[in-house]
């Protein structure tokens, strides 16, 4: 669902940039840019979780 949103506002910061409305077009870039940040945070918390499980497994 970020991704999704993320690739929404970076179109809609492109248009708002071509159309000369430059705080609409930063305010969707910054946007953009925060739901990036989230997507890119839960892919490692998945990652390190289950590297943990696979560890916690192998301990057993």
């Amino acid at each position: 669902m970020c991704f999704i949103i993320s690739i929404v506002m970076l179109v809609l910061s492109y248009n708002f940039y071509i159309s000369e409305n430059t705080l609409a077009s930063v305010g969707s870039f910054l946007v953009s840019m925060f739901f990036i940040y989230l997507m890119i945070k839960n892919i490692i918390d998945v990652k390190n979780l289950k590297k943990k499980e696979s560890e916690k497994k192998n301990d057993s």
